[in-house]
Formats: C-alpha cells, structure tokens, sequence
C-alpha cells in the first residue's frame, strides 16, 4: 500500500470546515520543521512535554498564538483584540484576547486565555479567575493551548459558570509529527475526518449555546 503524502493540499481540493481546520495544524506542525526541531514537536505531542523557547526561537506563548490561535480564530469567524485593555475594570491583569464580533443575546464580555500546549489547566484556573473577578456585566470566557478549548459563560451579577463548548483534538495532535518522520505514514483522510467536532466552536454555533444558557440562568 502506498503512504499518502505529507504535503499540504490546497484548501480549495476539499470543503468543510475540519479540512481548513487540519491546514492550520499542518502548518503549525511544518513550523517545526522549519526551525529545525520537529523532534521538539514529537515530545509535545505524544510525551506532554512543554514548549521550549530556546528550541523555537521564540517565546512559547507567542508561538503558539501566531502559528495556532490567531489563525484558528480567523477560520472560526472570531475578530479578536489581542492583549485587550479594560477587564476585568479594577485590576491591571489582562486576558490574552477578547472578541469583538460576538452576540450573546444581551450585553456580555468575550475574554480569551491562551497557554501552550499540556498547560490548558493552568489556562482553565485563571480564565475562572477572570469570571468571578468582575460579576457586572455577562461574561463569556475561551480558554484554550492550542489542542483543547473550552468555552464558558458567567451570567451577569452571578458567580455561576456555565459551560458551553469543551473539544479536545489530543488524538489527533498525536498524529502530526508523522508529517516528519521517516517511514512513517499521516492519514489526513481519516485525521480530517476526527477533526469535525470543530464545527461545534464555529461563532455562529457558540452564540446559540452561549445565549441558550445566559437566558435559562437568567430565567431560573
């Protein structure tokens, strides 16, 4: 049997949300390459490890941002701030974005919290900081590394957290670093196909949820 190959197709040879989803993490994947440290990529993927700025070249952070989350955002339909002033309003923290295009059904705020990868728990535990820093005004927090994202949504005045969306693409980051490696196989049929759940963090589809669960919180 022949190995498909590894090279990126165009994103107009398939349609569907997961296949341009897919060319983002192919990309991110390929920086690796590029800098010279695809086994780098390997122990983040398959072993936990965390990223290395000595090994990118960059900080890990903004690694990740540029390569995977802004790019991610971009292809969900999300216009996002990056290091946005003004929440919560009495603290000089800062999320590591907030969106600008979102309708919750009534007056909230859209923070997003960013960590690399095998860190999302630390990401979790200061997004939640963040929602029950500032009870005013409706909240919606993202918090993602990259592999996992989970959405939540704090109903105004409430110290309540109301999850909306959680996908987890582990399995098929796993996959990845055999873009790279020597006699080995990568599947992007079947890849692409494990990748569907991302249509669950389109912005239309996270509106819905994320107004559905402010109105029944509201309503209770």
């Amino acid at each position: 049997m022949t190995p498909e190959k590894t090279t990126s197709t165009s994103i107009t040879d398939h349609s569907g949300l997961a296949e341009q989803f897919l060319r983002v993490y192919e990309n991110f994947v390929d920086e690796f390459s590029r800098r010279d440290v695809p086994v780098h990529l390997s122990n983040v993927a398959r072993e936990g490890k965390y990223l290395k700025g000595k090994k990118l070249g960059q900080h890990p952070e903004r690694f990740v941002e540029q390569y995977l989350i802004w790019p991610t955002l971009e292809l969900l339909d999300y216009e996002f701030w990056a290091q946005p002033y003004g929440y919560p309003k009495w603290d000089k923290t800062r999320p590591d974005f907030a969106i600008k295009n979102f309708d919750c059904g009534l007056d909230c705020a859209v923070i997003g919290e960013v960590k690399t990868p095998n860190k999302f728990e630390y990401g979790k535990e200061q997004m939640e900081d963040y929602l029950k820093s500032d009870l005013g005004e409706a909240t919606v927090g993202i918090t993602t590394d990259g592999v996992r994202w989970n959405i939540e949504a704090r109903p105004e005045k409430s110290p309540e957290i109301l999850e909306v969306v959680d996908v987890n693409f582990h399995d098929v980051v796993r996959k990845l670093p055999s873009r790279h490696e020597e006699r080995e196989s990568y599947p992007s049929h079947r890849t692409r196909q494990e990748m569907e759940m991302v249509e669950s963090l389109e912005r239309d589809t996270v509106e819905a949820g994320v107004s559905e669960a402010l109105t029944m919180a509201t309503e209770n």
